[in-house]
């Protein structure tokens, strides 16, 4: 059954079953969630089962079925941002596809990927074509942030929320997935954040005992270093900055949640026991606020250097106690 390759989410499997075998499918579905929750799988499983050509709907063997996960489905057409945004013209050609008969499966499908990044002219122009589907297309929008839709293309499709794992089926998720010891999984899971995809991105790149240490040291070093600029240089210079600002977060919350309600795994209260005289609970609290602000940041164009150079600054003046607000940039 295809449906196993979707982690967890049985109400939204459920959901999507019932649709197929009572023939109550809609023409066009919005699938929403953070980055690396699993919305692309959700579609592709989801158009599979759609055109599966056996009663089951979902078997994973018909040529139907092989071609939509080889990629070579003629009636599933996946469109992409053209740069950082979906353009009228990808709409204008997908249109052409929809008014089409399907060669292969039961319906044209089309999965928008990043739908929310849809130029203005681009998401009038898929309006038109959501009032009056095509009786044989279907459309299944892809969104992290369904709020920047307009809300008549919203109005037309299927909201469907992606939930995140829960623990437990992160942990199973993570185990067959990979070999990693208790503390190492225990790290996963608090960075993961109930995501799946940020578990695959760590277990394939990161050695993350070695990341949450290194965190460690950055966090003392901010407070207790003078040299300032050599470090914002040495960390300009990683391949992982963003993962290593996650790390910097979950070391700050584990420093937190050890103060606030002294629960924290032993190994880890082991490795930042040296933090505990620099950091107390609203500096954790203001330097998170800061960190987080500078993530954001960090989707623009900007001078890496300077900028870590003027966060780790901030993070200074908090570790001693002095009063920094705003942004850190």
């Amino acid at each position: 059954m295809i449906w196993e390759k979707i982690e967890g989410r049985a109400q939204l499997v459920q959901t999507l079953q019932t649709a197929i075998q009572t023939g109550h499918v809609v023409h066009a579905y919005l699938f929403y969630g953070p980055v690396g929750i699993g919305k692309k799988t959700i579609a592709q499983v989801f158009a599979a089962a759609l055109n599966c050509h056996n009663k089951d709907r979902a078997c994973g063997q018909c040529p139907s079925c092989r071609h939509a996960f080889g990629g070579l489905h003629p009636d599933i057409h996946w469109i992409m941002p053209e740069g950082k945004t979906l353009k009228i013209e990808q709409i204008r050609a997908m249109k052409k596809y929809a008014y089409l008969q399907p060669r292969l499966g039961r319906y044209q499908i089309f999965i928008l990927v990043h739908a929310e990044t849809m130029t203005t002219e681009a998401a009038n122009s898929l309006l038109v074509v959501l009032e009056e589907a095509p009786a044989a297309s279907i459309f299944i929008l892809l969104a992290e942030q369904p709020a920047l839709l307009p809300a008549t293309v919203l109005s037309r499709c299927q909201l469907m929320a992606v939930p995140r794992l829960d623990t437990d089926t992160m942990t199973n998720f993570i185990q067959k997935t990979a070999h990693v010891t208790s503390e190492e999984l225990a790290i996963i899971l608090d960075a993961a954040e109930g995501i799946p995809g940020r578990a695959l991105e760590g277990l394939k790149k990161r050695n993350w005992l070695l990341q949450y240490e290194q965190a460690v040291q950055i966090l003392v070093e901010a407070v207790n270093g003078e040299q300032i600029s050599r470090l914002a240089a040495r960390l300009a210079e990683s391949e992982e900055l963003d993962v290593l600002l996650d790390t910097i977060l979950l070391v700050l919350r584990d420093l937190l949640l050890w103060q606030t309600v002294g629960k924290l795994a032993q190994g880890r209260l082991e490795r930042i026991n040296s933090l505990l005289p620099i950091w107390n609970a609203n500096q954790c609290i203001n330097a998170i606020q800061i960190i987080i602000a500078w993530q954001q940041k960090l989707q623009s164009p900007i001078n890496i250097r300077l900028a870590l150079e003027n966060l780790l600054m901030c993070l200074k003046e908090v570790g001693l106690d002095a009063n920094c607000g705003g942004n850190p940039l």
